[in-house]
């Protein structure tokens, strides 16, 4: 009886890793679910990561709370920041169209330097959601500090990005029906949560030399 209790406790492997992967479904399913307006998608993906980059530091947390409490506190910037970003989607598509290969005034040069530009506001972006999660400053500066961040950690800056856009893509755009239904079922159950638990380990990384030892990622409004 006592092996079986070990195996299947808190402090076993067995039980640390299907405790982790439940705190993956369960903050998965609150983004989603805090996502549906389309306007609230920024505050619902840095609520994400702050629960996420707590969990990390301090461990066993509420999650229900953590989410709540950053998506309360976090909205304006998240929200403004998530404004931003699709602003910038729209030029950088325009662009692309005007100037790219198959576009109405098709320049290669221009082209280039949009992609270009286009994959550092990518990284910036995919940087501000959980740097506005740990840190406290302005909008303007927490953009700053998240360009500098992505600079100075390029490679890991460049994981985040594949991690985040690569398995989107492919499961948005395969041909086989069986596989989108199930990628979509991933994607539904953890797959949004299961990105940002991996990514959560290169940004506390990152992240950790900035925090003071004694304090927990803060949030800011």
């Amino acid at each position: 009886m006592n092996k079986i209790y070990k195996f299947f406790g808190n402090d076993s492997l067995f039980g640390r890793i299907f405790g982790t992967l439940g705190n993956i479904i369960v903050v998965n399913f609150f983004f989603i679910l805090c996502s549906i307006p389309v306007i609230t998608f920024g505050a619902a993906f840095t609520s994400m990561y702050y629960t996420l980059l707590r969990s990390l530091k301090y461990g066993d947390t509420s999650l229900t709370r953590d989410f709540f409490r950053s998506f309360r506190e976090n909205f304006r910037q998240s929200t403004l920041s998530w404004i931003i970003s699709v602003v910038f989607i729209i030029i950088f598509s325009a662009d692309i169209g005007m100037f790219g290969p198959n576009g109405v005034y098709p320049v290669t040069a221009v082209y280039y330097l949009i992609i270009v530009l286009a994959v550092i506001v990518t990284i910036t972006a995919m940087f501000v959601f959980p740097v506005i999660a740990a840190f406290r400053n302005t909008l303007k500066n927490l953009w700053i500090q998240s360009f500098f961040l992505a600079a100075k950690n390029l490679p890991s800056a460049l994981i985040v990005l594949v991690l985040n856009v690569v398995p989107l893509y492919m499961s948005l755009t395969t041909s086989s029906p069986q596989i989108f239904g199930t990628a979509m079922f991933v994607w539904i159950t953890a797959g949004f949560g299961l990105t940002a638990w991996i990514n959560s380990f290169l940004f506390y990384r990152i992240f950790t030399p900035y925090l003071a030892s004694d304090e927990e990622p803060e949030s800011c409004d």
